[in-house]
């Protein structure tokens, strides 16, 4: 007669606690019998709210646009922090204006309250380069511009490009470390 699973926990049940007089056979084929949680069941156990948690951080980062970066030595010790992705944070136009480009640096309305453009007080263009006729020139300018309701205006004795790429600001203020703003700006000339 082969035991179904009621009958082996009934039997169990009715043995006594000690492991010596437990009917082996008749554990065994109860052990036999019940299911067993396979790989997957624990892969999905831990593996389900890690990859909730993970999604839910790469939802924030990619809502809120920019995020902070740590600089780091080659022993792995912190030595600033640099601001990355602010692309969408702010937006630079060029306009050509006789032998100078007047460009314009506005910092975009939802963002100038928060950080790091809240402390920003002075701007300076990091990584530029100027692109005329199919010819890539990189470009550094000493500039340094006054920040005033989230704009900056700088003026660049560079007349002759078709187009302008900058990569990097620097945003300053009195008495702090300057933050490198790392973004992808390309700018056509008007």
């Amino acid at each position: 007669m082969k035991n179904t699973d009621e009958t082996i926990r009934t039997a169990l049940k009715g043995a006594s606690r000690a492991p010596e007089s437990v009917d082996m056979k008749l554990y065994n084929e109860f052990a036999a019998f019940r299911p067993k949680r396979s790989r997957l069941t624990y892969a999905a156990i831990i593996g389900i709210p890690a990859a909730a948690v993970l999604l839910g951080a790469g939802v924030y980062t990619i809502h809120n646009g920019g995020y902070f970066h740590d600089v780091k030595n080659g022993f792995g010790t912190v030595t600033g922090v640099t601001y990355e992705n602010a692309t969408d944070e702010i937006s630079i136009k060029a306009v050509r204006k006789s032998e100078q480009i007047e460009l314009t640096v506005q910092i975009l309305e939802p963002y100038i309250n928060k950080m790091p453009y809240e402390d920003c007080e002075q701007l300076k263009i990091g990584k530029c380069t100027f692109i005329s006729k199919g010819k890539n020139t990189d470009f550094s300018t000493d500039e340094i511009s006054e920040v005033e309701n989230g704009k900056a205006v700088f003026l660049l004795d560079i007349a002759d490009a078709d187009s302008i790429s900058i990569t990097e600001l620097i945003s300053r203020k009195k008495a702090d470390q300057d933050l490198s703003i790392y973004g992808n700006w390309e700018i056509p000339l008007e």
